[in-house]
């Protein structure tokens, strides 16, 4: 499927970026076809070619419009999401940009052109909360490394470990000579301890993909309140783009924590699920 790229010189016409902020070269320029793993079907890869030159004709609502019908239609793709996200950039909505380039990674962690974007715009968000000890990351360091990890990857990798751990431990059942027992011990250890450290990473990997989820604020203000109520007291005023990590869901709120540990309550339909 075609990609439309946001390289800096977008972003420069927007106001955002300074000459310290020079572009990587883009994985792909503009036009050109990237590999996809579910190809859509006739109707919604239509819709797909008028989305895309709607952006190009810079009626951006179109493209969102397009978009955002694929998606809906359950074709969830990374090059839908990015293209998503540049026209929502576009259109002045950066929450809405945040939250597609982060599930643009999501899909697809090795995706460098969607993590230099989402790195661009973050540039030009309010809202700068700190997580404690000095990271300058939302996520843990472990948590932000195994979610670069590409799942498909070390499930090969640690497949293709065990594998061979078990036929060099079925060939000693059968070796006669001593030295060569020996060796194949040897050579077994390393390969326990490298298929354990794949599997450790692969379990790490799915359990944050299943049990860690995170949010983007999407509205321009959103009120982080005490309690799950409206009446409840406001802690502080959250602005788009923010990420946070969901706790819990209470009725029409969530539980978030923001990266500097504060606790508390966000109407549902003021954070997107990433």
């Amino acid at each position: 499927m075609t990609r439309l790229l946001l390289v800096s010189s977008l972003l420069l016409w927007a106001g955002a970026s300074s000459a310290d902020d020079a572009p990587a070269p883009p994985p792909a320029a503009l036009g050109s076809a990237s590999p996809a793993t579910r190809t859509l079907d006739e109707e919604l890869f239509e819709v797909f070619r008028r989305a895309n030159q709607a952006y190009l004709a810079g009626d951006y609502a179109a493209a969102i419009t397009g978009y955002e019908r694929i998606l809906n239609a359950g074709r969830i793709h990374p090059d839908v999401t990015y293209n998503l996200a540049n026209a929502y950039y576009r259109a002045g909505r950066k929450g809405l940009a945040v939250l597609f380039y982060e599930k643009t990674l999501s899909k697809n962690p090795a995706d460098e052109a969607a993590r230099f974007n989402l790195s661009l715009v973050q540039k030009e968000l309010i809202d700068r909360v700190l997580p404690t000890g000095g990271a300058t990351s939302a996520e843990p360091p472990w948590e932000a490394f195994v979610r670069s990890l590409p799942p498909t990857g070390l499930t090969y990798v640690f497949l293709g470990l065990y594998l061979v751990f078990f036929a060099v431990a079925v060939t000693r059942r059968f070796v006669r000579s001593r030295p060569l027992y020996r060796l194949l011990f040897w050579v077994n250890v390393p390969l326990l301890c490298l298929a354990l450290v794949a599997g450790s990473l692969l379990a790490a990997r799915m359990y944050a993909e299943e049990r860690v989820h995170y949010s983007v604020v999407i509205v321009p203000t959103a009120p982080l309140r005490e309690g799950p109520e409206r009446t409840a007291k406001a802690l502080m005023e959250l602005h788009e783009g923010l990420k946070v990590r969901t706790l819990s869901e209470s009725g029409e709120y969530v539980r978030v924590r923001l990266s500097n540990g504060v606790e508390g309550f966000l109407l549902r339909n003021q954070a997107g699920e990433i």
